[in-house]
């Protein structure tokens, strides 16, 4: 130091300066000040000499304007101010107190003699006053060099050693008695001196001013007592030297104070003239000192102080200690374009200007951040996503729950720096959801991905979304149900039986059915089958059991409306059914922004893991398609509040594998310990498989701490670094090279927050503002329509309008759902589309409380009720017309019509089947017959409908087809409301046949009078034509059976049948369906079997009537499993005669195990077979 205050032209000054401002709550100021020239040395300097506990900081603000009273600034005219009260000081000098003139060249106590852990500096004492103080004060130590005085310290010690020391040894020696130099020499008060001498520096002192002020302009302030800082130095006197503090108050002090002010040293007075006089005192307001005295002015231990000093000064924290930065050649390689952590922070807590960033090419390695709420992981990440962008060639996609506005400040960032947001995909998933195709392996196949893997891939993952829906435990304490699930869904993707492709409503009605009838799915896999056997095996209880437990599982899908569009969603291969394929957006540099921060968090975690399968498949394509040789561009998914996917596997499988496929992952969380308890192995993955590791300050892990440990840093005391991490500062691990030194942990200070930002220094102007808007909303309009499933009218009352993608059924055949045969179904359906007058609209209940007979109301046509009509047409009750949306031409309100209207302007590819209403109803009831009757017009409608349907009157590839059709749609086309059906079949005009596989509905003999139909026989029933009471279901299962004939006998060379008749009347009798040669001879017979109260009677005597026949084969259709055994068990124990069939299975057995061969009986076929 001394070398460095010498090096200027002119000498320089060092103050250093205690200041406290006196108010309660304020602290100590412990400052250096310099000449600016010498401040990067000083600093420097000043670094090497403090401990780690010391934050040294620059600053511009004179630490003294804390001290300074504040001038009066007020109108002597005003009387309503305060009179001024002048400044008041008290002030404390300290100087050097000599034995003798010149024994400020011996020792004063060295700093060396207080490092004693138990001893505390001398200045200690001097802050624990500050601290106290209730005015301003001020402590100001003075450091100037003083001349090299070697020369005078050897004068001075011969004249110790001749005896010529004083003018009063110097006379005696003169003029009285010479004295021996030996043996004064050996004197010990002379030796004392000399040593004294010899110890001090006389080549590198200083000439120090010390001094103390307090001011105050409050007449009524306390002075604090200065004793103690008077005599706060006195542990500093030498046997000849000593330090004392002299007190002043008046026009003396202020004039000390003056002095603080201006910074005036005081020059060394034993040189004086004045100070050779023998009346003057041996002090000097200047201390000579050298370096190992200096330090116990100027320096203090923190850890040493009383708890209020301590306090008052606020030294740094221990644990907050600055970590020293890696070495230049290991941080350089960091300092690149990639996804940008922050800027590494000095030991004394600056932000170095260049940030520090992860290069692309080691992002595959994964990262972590960690962070308490509200620490800045949000903001951080805005502008590392932002700037890793612009630095990689892949999507990224950016997964955002929390709802905090991320998604939206990131939109508004990506404008200000590219001027467009046209590769950006955003989805508000409150409003749209990613068009994405869940139980679709379709693509994978293309890719050449084998089909066991993907299908196996498409259920883990399946299964994973209802672990996460339902938490582990839960998912998991019925053992069988998670089993069966996955059995139902490989059968789903039979290759054979099944298909590449199918909706979440689909598997519902799967399961349904297999519950229903105990007939498991055909599939090619013998391994799976017998496991479906087994599972249908099972006593009946334990069946239910396993069955509801499935059921309760599944579920949790559909429960939310808008999960169920998107496990719903199966776009057509060759339609335009909007799609967000992620394999073709993966290697577009593109943003993908998924926000589901209006979600419930159990719809956060499944869309997410939807994403997640999406992008794993996506990857796996890739790779599986690209070159050995071909560079994948880098895919970076972003995942914040990743701890809410703690439950998934595939959260462990991506971390574990997704490298090799070019995906980096970036984890965001509060804490790692959050998967720990939920998922061990994800938590693991991110101790063991994330590289890059970037935390705040978060709770106690002594594992995660472990992560950060070296040799200098043992892992507890990175648990209390990690306590001690203010907002804004991060400790970072990073990865490095192969075969490269990794850099220890160190401390980053958080990225600036990028232009576009709404709190950032750049904020968009009210123009550009304007701009964004508009970009903004072309984008969501984009995304949403090209990419996405419109769920924005969800939850509400009126009835969106869907794309053909949503809802989409191939002409020709309609599946039925579980969900739309449930009593509330037609409150889940989808609009028609249509506007007219007579449709339902938010305000108006589609389904009123009694919807009373209307005398004018048209009641031959059900298109003025239908809520559903294809989305390019509209009816017009005024002229009973279909309209085209497009041109307004109209159309006969018919089949016929509607096809037309549908071809107007568009193709029947593009309507959903479903959407296609019955039109004619042949209702033959007077105005007054419908006043008088006891049922609502949408009650004799519906019960119309359902009989036509049951004579099989309307169009079968367009209208509706009783093989294949939930009657639910009958209710949908005929306005009719679930209470209403349900009056009939309480009050016995209509009769619920069955649910599976398809509700089923028969009109009644008084359901019949009720609407005035006449069933005449050789019209309604009779050779031909039908049963006189027949059930709907027995229709179904009759013409099924007819077509089974048709296809295994009459399309057969082996057989001699050459037509396959239904009802068809025999010696008296008629049989449901029979073959005949050309003979017109009966060659095969066929009885449908429902499970009735007189089926031990009627089932032996069509046993009888089949077997009478001697046919080649007699089969036999039951609706499922359960009615198959009470068949047999009708034809092994019948109510008369002997038995039938002697042989007998279990009831666990399907109907496709039974082996009898006996003139009635030769083969059993369910309803779900024929289907």
């Amino acid at each position: 130091m001394h070398y460095l205050l010498e090096s200027k032209q002119h000498t320089s000054t060092l103050e250093w300066l205690l200041v406290t401002d006196g108010s309660p709550s304020g602290t100590i100021d412990y400052t250096l000040s310099v000449d600016t020239e010498l401040a990067p040395a000083i600093e420097a300097w000043c670094r090497e000499l403090v401990p780690n506990s010391f934050e040294i900081t620059t600053s511009n603000t004179d630490p003294l304007s804390r001290l300074s009273p504040a001038e009066p600034d007020a109108d002597p005219d005003d009387e309503a101010l305060e009179p001024y009260s002048p400044p008041q000081y008290r002030a404390v000098e300290f100087v050097g107190v000599t034995d003798r003139r010149e024994d400020w060249q011996t020792t004063l106590t060295p700093y060396d003699e207080f490092t004693d852990i138990h001893t505390r500096l001398p200045l200690a004492t001097v802050v624990s006053t500050l601290a106290g103080s209730s005015v301003p004060m001020a402590v100001q130590i003075l450091v100037t060099p003083y001349e090299d005085w070697r020369h005078h310290a050897l004068d001075r010690q011969n004249r110790l050693k001749q005896g010529r020391d004083t003018a009063f040894q110097r006379f005696f020696e003169d003029w009285i008695m010479s004295t021996d130099p030996e043996k004064n020499a050996s004197d010990p008060v002379v030796r004392s001196r000399i040593d004294a001498i010899d110890e001090k520096d006389a080549q590198h002192s200083f000439a120090v001013t010390a001094r103390a002020v307090a001011t105050t302009t409050d007449p009524n302030a306390q002075f604090p007592v200065l004793t103690p800082v008077a005599t706060a130095f006195s542990h500093l006197n030498g046997d000849h030297y000593r330090v004392e503090g002299r007190t002043y108050q008046g026009d003396h002090a202020e004039s000390v104070f003056e002095s603080l002010q201006n910074r005036a040293s005081v020059e060394p007075e034993h040189s004086k003239l004045t100070a050779r006089l023998p009346w003057t005192e041996n002090a000097s307001r200047a201390l000579v000192m050298d370096g190992r005295e200096l330090p116990l002015l100027c320096l203090l231990d923190a850890a040493a102080l009383p708890t209020d000093a301590q306090r008052a000064l606020a030294p740094t924290p221990a644990d907050e200690h600055g970590l020293p930065r890696p070495p230049r050649d290991r941080l350089e390689r960091y300092r690149t374009q990639g996804f940008t952590l922050g800027h590494a922070q000095t030991a004394d807590g600056d932000a170095e200007p260049v940030p520090v960033s992860l290069p692309p090419e080691l992002q595959p390695l994964h990262m972590g951040i960690f962070g308490r709420t509200g620490s800045g992981k949000s903001s951080s990440g805005i502008t590392a996503i932002l700037d890793n962008h612009e630095a990689t060639d892949g999507a990224d996609i950016l997964i955002e729950p929390k709802g905090d506005g991320m998604a939206g400040d990131y939109l508004r960032a990506h404008y200000a720096k590219y001027g467009t947001l046209d590769n950006v995909y955003y989805f508000d998933c409150t409003e749209a959801l990613p068009a994405l195709s869940f139980f679709d392996i379709r693509d994978q196949l293309d890719a050449g991905i084998d089909r066991t893997t993907a299908v196996e891939d498409v259920i883990d993952h399946y299964v994973d979304i209802l672990i996460g829906i339902m938490g582990r435990e839960r998912f998991e304490q019925a053992v069988r149900s998670p089993d069966i699930i996955r059995y139902v869904l490989k059968a789903m993707f039979d290759p054979v039986h099944g298909s590449n492709s199918f909706t979440h409503r689909e598997f519902q009605t799967a399961v349904a059915r297999l519950h229903e009838t105990r007939d498991p799915p055909p599939v090619v896999d013998e391994d799976l089958q017998a496991m479906l056997a087994g599972v249908a095996a099972n006593s009946k209880r334990s069946f239910d059991e396993l069955m509801q437990g499935v059921a309760n599982r599944i579920e949790k899908v559909p429960i939310d409306a808008r999960l169920a569009q998107l496990f719903n969603h199966v776009p057509d291969e060759d339609s335009d059914d909007p799609q967000f394929d992620l394999r073709t957006l993966i290697d577009e540099d593109a943003v993908i922004i998924i926000d589901t921060g209006g979600l419930r968090p159990a719809s956060q975690r499944v869309i997410t893991l939807v994403i997640l399968s999406a992008l794993w498949t996506a990857l796996r394509r890739r790779t599986q398609q690209a070159d050995n040789d071909t560079d994948l561009p880098l895919v970076n998914l972003y995942l914040e509040e990743a701890s809410q996917l703690s439950t998934s596997s595939l959260l462990s499988e991506l971390l574990a594998q997704s490298r090799s496929f070019g995906l980096s992952i970036t984890l965001s969380m509060q804490f790692p310990a959050q998967l720990r308890e939920a998922n061990p192995e994800a938590y693991r993955e991110v101790l063991n498989n994330v590289s890059t590791i970037v935390t705040g300050n978060v709770a106690v892990d002594p594992q995660f701490s472990r992560r950060f440990a070296t040799t200098e840093l043992p892992a507890t005391e990175v648990q209390n670094r990690l306590r001690a991490l203010r907002r804004g500062q991060w400790l970072t691990t990073l990865p490095a090279g192969f075969g490269e030194p990794e850099p220890q942990p160190f401390v980053l200070q958080s990225p600036p927050l990028p232009a576009g930002h709404p709190e950032s220094d750049n904020p968009f102007s009210p123009a550009r503002e304007t701009a964004y808007a508009a970009a903004f909303d072309l984008l969501t309009a984009r995304s949403s329509q090209a990419y996405g499933i419109d769920v924005s009218s969800i939850g509400s009352r009126s009835k969106p309008q869907r794309t053909h993608a949503q809802t989409q059924t191939p002409i020709g055949h309609r599946e039925s759902s579980p969900l739309a045969d449930s009593p509330n179904a037609s409150d889940h359906t989808s609009a028609s589309g249509s506007s007219h007058p007579s449709s339902p609209t938010p305000s108006d209940d589609p389904y009123p409380e009694r919807n009373a007979p209307a005398p004018d109301a048209r009641i031959n046509s059900a298109l003025p009720y239908t809520s559903r009509l294809p989305p390019m047409v509209v009816y017009d009750p005024e002229v009973h017309a279909v309209v085209c949306n497009e041109c307004s031409t109209r159309y006969d309100p018919a089949l016929t019509g509607i096809k037309n209207a549908v071809e107007c302007c568009h193709s029947l590819d593009d309507v959903d089947r479903d959407d296609i209403p019955i039109s004619h109803l042949p209702l033959k009831l007077s105005p007054v017959e419908r006043g008088s009757s006891a049922f609502t017009d949408a009650q004799l409608r519906f019960l119309q409908a359902v009989y036509s349907a049951h004579q099989r009157r309307f169009n079968p590839e367009y209208e509706y087809d009783l093989l294949y059709d939930s009657m639910v749609r009958l209710q949908e086309y005929t306005g009719v409301s679930p209470k209403e059906v349900q009056e009939l079949v309480d009050g016995g005009s209509l009769a619920k046949d069955c649910t599976y596989p398809h509700k089923l509905y028969t009109v009644t003999p008084k359901g019949r009078r009720a609407i005035a139909v006449r069933h005449r026989e050789g019209v309604a029933h009779g050779h031909g034509r039908g049963d006189l009471s027949e059930s709907s279901l027995h229709v179904v299962m009759v013409e099924l059976g007819r077509r089974y004939l048709e296809d295994e006998f009459v399309d057969s060379e082996d057989s001699a049948a050459v037509e396959a008749v239904s009802y068809y009347e025999h010696d008296g009798s008629r049989l449901d369906a029979v073959c005949l040669d050309e003979n017109g001879e009966i060659v095969v017979t066929l009885e449908a079997e429902r499970a009735n109260h007189d089926i031990l009677t009627a089932v032996p005597e069509d046993y009888d009537k089949m077997a009478a026949c001697e046919p080649e084969a007699a089969i036999w259709v039951v609706k499922n499993r359960s009615d198959a055994h009470e068949v047999l068990r009708a034809l092994n124990e019948p109510n008369e005669g002997h038995p039938r069939v002697e042989k007998t299975y279990s009831s666990n057995s399907p109907p496709s195990s039974f082996r009898i061969h006996q003139p009635g009986f030769t083969e059993m076929r369910t309803l779900q077979e024929l289907q």
